[in-house]
C-alpha cells in the first residue's frame, strides 16, 4: 500500500513538474449567430445537405470550435461555439468581422424538424434564436 502511495506521489510531481505557465490559458464561448443561409425547402432523408451559418468574431482571440447541437424530439438548438485563447499581449475587439461556418446536417427520418438556432439574449437575459420549421421528405 506504502509503495502505490509514493508511486502515485512521484507520478503526480512528475505530471505537475512539465506544465508551464507559458501555455496559453482558454475557454468556450457561445457566439450569437447573425444569419442563416441555404436552407433547403425540404430535407431529404439520409441525404446531407450544408447549411451556412454566419456570425460575429468577437476579438481576435476567439476562433470556431464547432456546434453545439441539442437535440430535443424534433427540435434542434444550435450554437456556435469558438475557443476564445487569451495571449499574452491581449486581445483585441472586433467590430465587424463576420465568419461562416458550414453546418452539415443529415435527417434520419421523415417529419418536420425545427433549427433554433442562439441570436443572443434579449434585455431579460433569456436566449433569443433565428427559428427555421422545415419539412423532411422520404
Amino acid at each position: 500500500m506504502m509503495k502505490n502511495i509514493v508511486k502515485f506521489l512521484l507520478i503526480l510531481v512528475c505530471v505537475s513538474s512539465c506544465s508551464t505557465d507559458d501555455a496559453p490559458n482558454f475557454f468556450f464561448d457561445f457566439v450569437a449567430v447573425e444569419s442563416v443561409s441555404d436552407i433547403p425547402e425540404a430535407f431529404v432523408v439520409n441525404q446531407s445537405e450544408t447549411i451556412e451559418v454566419t456570425y460575429l468574431r468577437p476579438s481576435t482571440c476567439h476562433g470556431f470550435d464547432g456546434f453545439d447541437i441539442e437535440k430535443n424530439g424534433d427540435i434542434r438548438e444550435i450554437t456556435i461555439i469558438n475557443k476564445v485563447v487569451e495571449e499574452n499581449n491581449g486581445c483585441s475587439n472586433l467590430e465587424n468581422d463576420l465568419r461562416t461556418a458550414p453546418l452539415t446536417f443529415n435527417p434520419e427520418e421523415a417529419g418536420t424538424v425545427t433549427l433554433k438556432f442562439y441570436s443572443g439574449n434579449n434585455e431579460a437575459g433569456e436566449p433569443t434564436f433565428l427559428t427555421f420549421d422545415v419539412p423532411i421528405v422520404e
